[in-house]
């Protein structure tokens, strides 16, 4: 697992599908039914993801005062958002 904030997280796989379907089906090119997806939901959610996983940096805990964890504002959105939508879990173990 990976720390984040002091809390373990981890990604919701089939959570990331769930939020970008439509709920309708359309036929592939091989004519049988295929999940519609918003495609726009699944590219933000991709650079959510994206953000989290290349952005953050642990922060040393005996630094102290000097240790602040400087994150950006874009990092802190995506976290945030991916938390929200229930993509990015706190795992209670």
């Amino acid at each position: 697992m990976v720390e984040i904030f002091g809390k373990n997280y981890y990604l919701d796989i089939d959570g990331i599908t769930k939020k970008c379907q439509t709920g309708n089906t359309v036929k592939d090119d091989d004519g049988e039914e295929a999940l519609e997806i918003n495609i726009f939901k699944y590219e933000i959610i991709k650079m959510c993801i994206d953000r989290v996983l290349n952005e953050f940096q642990e922060v040393d805990e005996g630094l102290g005062a000097f240790g602040t964890n400087d994150t950006t504002v874009s990092f802190k959105i995506a976290y945030n958002t991916l938390i929200k939508n229930e993509i990015l879990i706190e795992d209670d173990e």
